[in-house]
């Protein structure tokens, strides 16, 4: 039923005249979407200072490379990104209602800050251009496909951005308009998006975000995802070694902090790889018995749950 209704949505946003000079972002209630190309591959940052390091990623497995340059204002983070889920789950939400869109979208700043768990402090209005700074700034040179094309050449996140009000002081952002580069563009008008829960916005560590992100992107609705450390660290963009990484993972695990999934550690393999899972136990279940896979995960969860604190 969701993959009809999928289908028909793109057949009307193809089939109807949908585009216009400015999108104006009302909706105060919107599923979140998050685009599928920036979930795979490490196009934000995971630093919490000013990174200007020239990141390269190359996927050996299908030929895609990225190339992620920051400006002098440093490269565009995952925290930054929250902009862009904004805008993407409003156009992609009037693209389902068969409503006009258009790749600038105008938004008050307030609605943007408590939609995705922010405060609303003059501070907040402030780091919001910040944001835009980063995200206009960041230039990507990849040959990665959206919406059936693809193009090796150097762009923004954002094409560029407006500040329509000023606070008080002209430091912050009351009202702003952006406009998304036709990149990310051709993939929202294709549907290459993914839904996300709102405690996405909850997650606090640049490295949950991303880890959740690529399990959402992996896992699906297929119940789990198994990935060599080595590679997870490599598609997480992190710049840790593998020792660092490997430590930073293994707290997250213990924490169980990520929304839908859990993670543990395959110690079968060597070294070890992660596996992350659904919370689901009836979709996971399913999948074990299809594959015949409970003995593993019997094991795996056993070697995975840290050792209960002792009493004092």
């Amino acid at each position: 039923m969701a993959t009809t209704k999928k289908t028909a949505a793109k057949k009307k946003a193809a089939n109807s005249p949908i585009q216009q000079d400015l999108f104006m972002a009302e909706l105060v209630d919107w599923p979140v979407k998050d685009d599928i190309h920036s979930m795979e591959y490490p196009i934000f940052s995971l630093a919490k200072n000013r990174d200007k390091e020239i990141r390269e990623f190359v996927d050996e497995r299908n030929g895609r490379t990225l190339r992620v340059i920051p400006s002098v204002y440093g490269a565009a983070t995952v925290f930054d990104k929250d902009i862009l889920i904004f805008a993407m789950s409003q156009i992609v939400d009037a693209l389902n209602r068969g409503a006009p869109v258009s790749r600038s979208i105008q938004f008050e700043t307030f609605n943007y800050l408590t939609a995705t768990g922010r405060g609303d402090g003059g501070a907040d209005f402030t780091r919001a251009v910040d944001s835009l700074r980063r995200l206009r700034g960041t230039t990507l040179e990849t040959n990665l496909e959206t919406g059936a094309v693809v193009q090796l050449e150097g762009f923004g996140l954002i094409e560029d951005y407006q500040v329509m009000r000023k606070t008080a002081n002209g430091k912050g952002a009351l009202s702003i308009r952006i406009t998304l580069s036709e990149w990310l563009y051709r993939a929202l008008m294709s549907f290459e998006v993914l839904t996300l829960p709102r405690e996405y916005f909850e997650l606090s560590q640049p490295l949950e975000r991303r880890l959740f992100e690529l399990a959402r992107k992996h896992t699906g609705k297929g119940a789990y995802w198994v990935v060599s450390m080595e590679r997870l660290r490599l598609k997480s963009g992190s710049k840790q070694d593998i020792y660092g990484f490997t430590r930073d993972v293994k707290k997250i695990m213990a924490a169980d902090s990520l929304p839908v999934y859990r993670v543990a550690l395959d110690t079968s393999k060597k070294p070890a790889h992660v596996v992350f899972f659904t919370r689901d136990w009836r979709t996971l279940a399913e999948r074990l018995e299809a594959e015949n896979r409970f003995e593993w995960f019997e094991k795996l969860k056993k070697s995975s749950t840290p050792p209960a604190k002792k009493a004092k």
